[in-house]
């Protein structure tokens, strides 16, 4: 598809009464209500220059929630960069529609995901960044709170919050818990995930790491924040959560299980390579390494009928951490042994709480 570009450089902390109306039967954020607008800082200095760059790809049913929640955040110091992958289901027609607020947007085939994202932030001259995908929003204020953390934060190089799982139709559904993480509890503890639309990084850091890495179409945040994590402080930003993350059929996190959990274990053995990982590091007695190992073991079993492979990742599972293996697993049948008296209301739940599972380590879709 031909490139489709547009440049502009008009009020980029609109209104709702610059916007336009909300469709019928949306109301509420980010549709008929708005963040308060921003003046100067409290010292009186100007706000820093925050760029957000929103990638998409055939995500029109979502996109133009997306497009308002960043746009409505009130912050008088915002740069918006939207790149879309060539989309012909609408995506354009909404982008233009909203392009007198949009710093810069193309349409233009890619080379996935990661390419689409770095070809924004390469556009970037903001001294914050962040990325939001198109089935994704801001919560009201969530550009003052990343400002803020960074102000008392200096050394840090990304923060980071508590984010909100949503149904398809944006409904919320409970809250993605986090914590204080840097790079040992990233690599040894599964306890808590990086929520990716609640971040925001200093572009001097991004920038000195490289940004994604354009190979991985999978994990690709969680490598990034191991590459940061690395060299830098994280801080985590708690109170409300900054972000919400839509859970629908289509994202990739669902349809591409297996090639997301190879990534992710490809991701941590190269970080614990990295001669800045923290000593005592290694795949041996660690708890992150065999949970994914298992988890590629009863995908393989389960999804694809591999039993070689199934038997050889939960071989691998055993030999790193032979107690917790045994023990999850041991669980997992006992589940499966017993699904089918579980209430239909119970079964429900606990599908909705896996699909969390699923996605919290790959949060990154379209």
């Amino acid at each position: 598809m031909a490139s489709d570009v547009h440049k502009s450089i008009g009020n980029h902390c609109p209104t709702l009464a610059d916007l336009p109306p909300a469709p019928p039967g949306k109301a509420g954020w980010p549709w008929t209500e708005e963040s308060p607008t921003l003046e100067s800082m409290p010292d009186g200095s100007p706000w820093p220059l925050i760029t957000v760059v929103t990638p998409s790809f055939r995500q029109a049913p979502f996109l133009e929630e997306t497009l308002r929640s960043v746009l409505l955040q009130g912050y008088p110091n915002l740069e918006y960069i939207v790149i879309d992958g060539g989309s012909n289901d609408g995506s354009v027609e909404i982008i233009r529609t909203y392009s007198d607020w949009i710093a810069f947007w193309a349409s233009e085939q890619d080379r996935g995901q990661s390419h689409a994202i770095n070809k924004g932030l390469a556009r970037a001259t903001g001294d914050i960044v962040a990325w939001l995908n198109s089935d994704d929003t801001y919560e009201p204020n969530a550009l003052v709170a990343a400002v803020r953390a960074f102000q008392a934060h200096p050394e840090c190089a990304l923060v980071y919050a508590d984010g909100i799982w949503t149904n398809e139709q944006g409904l919320h559904e409970q809250v993605l818990k986090t914590g204080p993480l840097d790079a040992h509890k990233l690599l040894t503890d599964a306890t808590y995930v990086i929520p990716q639309p609640t971040v925001f990084m200093r572009r001097s850091a991004l920038e000195a790491v490289g940004g994604l890495d354009e190979t991985l179409h999978m994990a690709m945040d969680f490598d990034l924040w191991l590459k940061l994590a690395l060299r830098y402080p994280l801080h985590y930003i708690a109170g409300e959560p900054l972000a919400t993350l839509r859970l629908h059929a289509s994202q990739k996190t669902q349809t591409r299980l297996l090639e997301d959990r190879l990534a992710s274990l490809t991701v941590m053995q190269r970080a614990m390579r990295d001669p800045r990982c923290p000593s005592g590091i290694s795949n041996r007695g660690n708890h992150s390494v065999a949970r994914l190992m298992l988890d590629i073991a009863e995908i393989y079993l389960s999804k694809r009928n591999d039993r070689q492979n199934a038997l050889r990742y939960f071989l691998m599972a055993l030999t790193y951490r032979p107690l917790g293996t045994i023990k999850r697993s041991l669980i997992r049948c006992i589940l499966r042994s017993y699904w089918a008296i579980v209430p239909p209301a119970l079964q429900t739940y606990l599908r909705r709480i896996r699909g969390t599972e699923v996605g919290a380590l790959s949060a990154l879709r379209y």
